[in-house]
């Protein structure tokens, strides 16, 4: 058995177990289950990861101490404490941000540190609340968005003087606004195998993919282009709070848009997936079959099938049912009849005796 035949056996008795894995959610994205059991079925491929889009709000970490570029040594006591009091660290930290020139560092800081999901939802965000209330429809935006740290955001029109941007951006401990359409991580067996699904991948609208250069895999990643990453905020550093940058309402257009991008992308993977079907398995999606759907053309687990089949069973038999009342509907005149000629058959005989006995 090869390394990908046996990472491909791991991945799949993975997926089939009752064990959350290593995503926040725990489980694998319900829209993609049919996508996912498509590739998954082919010999040549095995997906490693995937969600099928999101709409979130990120905050990123930040090290100052990485950030400011000083030596992590340096001013150490014996027990590696800090041996400046917190007067001369906050003086040596905003000087380090004024004089730190190195956006990698700072980069790789924020990354080093991590952050944390402040909001995440894998469907579309219902916006018909409040909206006859702007006082509560402004609470609405700010809580959905900024979830346990809503009440550290300070908004535009609550401190003015403040200003809206940090005196260096690319410095700050910034809020992103995210819309992150569906991404799919695939190994394939080989180098054309990895190829062949890439130019299937681009052929139905995935333009942000390619394949990963990896010394021990094939990997895949498949992307499209349907992605919003904005700044909406930042984290001021002499009061803890976080500015927004824009207003409310365009936060909430912001959400809009993104809601429009969701049902893009659905149409994107349901198109996505009939292409694979004509090319991993050779089914014609404008043809008749009998694809794992129920009859609304969602995904159905086997409870939901065994439910669909039980009412398309008495379904039959109800029209059984009405095709036997109708035949013997039909029948019935023949039998009255046949009832009545005995009648007059017995009429008759009657009649022809008792002229005889006259």
């Amino acid at each position: 058995m090869s390394g990908f035949q046996t990472r491909k056996k791991a991945i799949l008795i993975a997926l089939n177990s009752d064990t959350p894995d290593k995503s926040p959610k725990g489980y694998v994205d319900e829209p993609l289950l049919p996508l996912i059991i498509l590739i998954n079925n082919h010999a040549d491929y095995v997906t490693t990861s995937s969600c099928s889009g999101r709409i979130c709000t990120y905050l990123e970490g930040m090290d100052e101490n990485v950030a400011d570029g000083t030596d992590h040594t340096e001013g150490k006591d014996e027990n590696g404490e800090d041996e400046e009091d917190e007067e001369d660290e906050d003086m040596r930290t905003e000087e380090g941000y004024a004089q730190n020139t190195s956006l990698a560092a700072v980069e790789a800081s924020k990354r080093a540190k991590g952050g944390q999901w402040l909001y995440v939802s894998h469907d579309p965000v219902p916006m018909d609340q409040h909206l006859d209330n702007n006082e509560a429809l402004d609470r609405w935006t700010i809580d959905t968005l900024f979830g346990p740290e809503a009440s550290r955001v300070v908004t535009v029109d609550q401190d003015p003087a403040q200003g809206v941007q940090p005196p260096n951006l690319a410095l700050s401990q910034l809020v992103y606004f995210k819309f992150e359409p569906m991404i799919l991580h695939i190994e394939a067996s080989s180098l054309p195998a990895a190829k062949t699904f890439l130019n299937y991948s681009l052929f139905s609208g995935y333009r942000n993919s390619g394949i990963l250069p990896s010394a021990k895999r094939t990997m895949l990643a498949i992307r499209s282009t349907l992605k919003i990453d904005t700044p909406i905020a930042y984290v001021h550093r002499g009061t803890d709070r976080i500015q927004l940058m824009v207003t409310l309402p365009y936060l909430r257009g912001l959400l809009e848009l993104s809601n429009d991008k969701f049902r893009m992308n659905v149409a994107q993977m349901q198109r996505f997936e009939q292409h694979l079907q004509h090319k991993l398995v050779g089914v014609d999606p404008t043809a008749p079959s009998k694809p794992k759907i129920g009859d609304q053309g969602t995904w159905e687990d086997k409870d939901a099938r065994r439910e669909r089949k039980r009412r398309e069973g008495m379904e039959r038999k109800r029209i059984l049912e009405a095709q036997r009342l109708v035949a013997a509907a039909t029948l019935a005149p023949s039998v009255a009849q046949e009832a009545e000629l005995e009648r007059l058959q017995q009429l008759d005989i009657s009649e022809k005796e008792d002229v005889s006995e006259a």
